[in-house]
């Protein structure tokens, strides 16, 4: 995996579209994550969004 780590694949996956120059005249595009429950979950751990396994980043899929 080119030394990425697969939840930040996962993650990758999830922002590809954000990465792509929006388009004003359309609604933004999911992310697929609940983002800020994962980033609450996140902090209740005291950790980064990034160090979250594979499996706890799942449970927050849209």
């Amino acid at each position: 995996m080119n030394g990425m780590s697969e939840n930040k694949m996962v993650l990758a996956e999830s922002s590809a579209s954000y990465i792509a120059t929006p388009d004003p005249y359309k609604d933004a595009p999911s992310m697929h994550l609940d983002l800020p429950n994962l980033s609450r979950y996140a902090d209740s751990l005291g950790k980064k969004v990034m160090d979250l396994s594979t499996e706890e980043i799942e449970k927050f899929r849209i």
